[in-house]
């Protein structure tokens, strides 16, 4: 902390945002040496954390109904049009794809 804060003081470094990178380090430095805050900062990224995931599932389980239906449309087309040939013809098809 001490080596950083050196670094980023705004009398040691001329550069326009050191007072604020100074201020960021200082407010979580009181984050991690409080317990209280420490542990309700925890306690807030592990609730984001969980609800990022929820999405992605929700995301990715989207996408492989949507994938799935338009390949069961695709199989019911195929079946109308090549009648009873539909199951081997798609068979040969899978083995050369």
């Amino acid at each position: 902390y001490r080596n950083l804060a050196r670094t980023v003081h705004p009398d040691k470094n001329k550069d326009g945002r050191a007072e604020e990178a100074f201020h960021a380090l200082e407010s979580s430095a009181a984050v991690l040496t409080d317990e209280k805050k420490r542990s309700d900062y925890d306690k807030k990224i592990i609730a984001a954390r969980r609800r990022r995931n929820k999405y992605a599932m929700e995301n990715v389980v989207g996408a492989s109904q949507l994938a799935w239906g338009k390949s069961v449309s695709t199989l019911r087309v195929a079946k109308r049009v090549l009648g009873p040939f539909s199951t081997p013809i798609l068979v040969v098809g899978a083995l050369i794809i």
